[in-house]
């Protein structure tokens, strides 16, 4: 993997940053890393699923590598990013303005409206390996979501339909499962419960694209694959779960283009939803704030896991 990495940047990564470097359009060699400027990668044919954001090389003090020259998007056309940022996140503070008859004029009122997060996991499923570092990892966000100001609400034994039926009432939507990628898209699926709580059932991908949500801002799909298209004469269409999302109206999603370690998504998720909400009301662009919120988390694992990247690279951002 070290290898195809150092490859995608010689072949294809790193002659983009040389033109965008040579434009003045991002900083050269990732000289200010807090800095960086933010790019969307929209990948053809065979390179429709490249890991673009984890091209080069990552050994200690190289900056020949997409991290350290900038934040890295997925987006499957430029209609669907011009669409994703017509929305405005309402993740942080909201100003309204009201009267003061005392200075007869207008004051700006502080509002803060805390976010409400749903929580999906599922440590146990019928039929499949269990995943034991999902209650480790609902417990960091639990915890960081209390420090953070997020209203979280856990569902306990989650069923496909209890999840359709609710999700358009969160901002945020976290899925901690088992994600399947089916040769037709449209299949693939999170697994969830059944009604009776004794097998388990599918979360379908053309369920989820045609949920019409108001309040969707963020998917975080903490399962294996869920931003894998399988099927290599669709492989133009990016079709998969992470973008059945982006169809149903959330403006980020995070998934992963395939199996990592229940630690490494546990640490990643932690700090994630720590840096989402510092500073809050700081001026800082909302879609900035979240992509840079995310890659600071994906980076801390891949500066501690260099060697390794099939545990931090198959981390990705979408969207927005």
């Amino acid at each position: 993997m070290i290898d195809l990495l150092r490859w995608l940047w010689k072949a294809a990564v790193g002659p983009v940053f040389d033109h965008l470097e040579g434009s003045g359009a991002t900083i050269s060699d990732g000289a200010h890393e807090n800095n960086l400027k933010r790019i969307w990668w929209i990948g053809v044919g065979r390179l429709s699923m490249a890991p673009f954001h984890a091209a080069g090389d990552h050994s200690p003090g190289s900056t020949h590598n997409t991290i350290s020259r900038a934040i890295s998007t997925y987006i499957p056309t430029i209609k669907a990013l011009s669409y994703a940022r017509q929305k405005q996140l309402q993740l942080f503070e909201e100003y309204d303005a009201s009267f003061s008859a005392e200075r007869s004029k207008k004051a700006k009122i502080l509002k803060q409206r805390n976010p409400r997060l749903l929580l999906v996991p599922m440590p146990q499923t019928p039929g499949a390996p269990e995943l034991p570092g999902v209650s480790e990892e609902v417990l960091y966000i639990l915890d960081s979501s209390t420090q953070s100001l997020i209203e979280p609400t856990l569902l306990s034994g989650p069923t496909p339909a209890e999840v359709l039926k609710k999700i358009n009432l969160y901002e945020i939507v976290h899925f901690a499962c088992h994600g399947v990628s089916c040769l037709n898209p449209s299949n693939s699926h999170l697994v969830l419960l059944s009604q009776d709580g004794i097998s388990a059932d599918r979360l379908m991908a053309r369920d989820i694209s045609n949920l019409i949500t108001q309040n969707a801002q963020i998917a975080y799909l903490s399962a294996c694959s869920s931003a894998r298209n399988p099927y290599a004469q669709l492989a133009d269409e990016v079709i998969h779960l992470a973008s059945a999302f982006q169809l149903a109206g959330f403006s980020h999603t995070f998934a992963n283009m395939w199996e990592t370690g229940d630690q490494a998504s546990s640490e990643v998720a932690r700090d994630f939803y720590n840096l989402l909400l510092q500073d809050r009301g700081n001026g800082e662009d909302d879609h900035q704030r979240v992509s840079t919120a995310f890659y600071n988390a994906v980076k801390k694992v891949r500066d501690s896991k260099w060697r390794d990247p099939l545990l931090w690279a198959p981390f990705i951002h979408t969207g927005a």
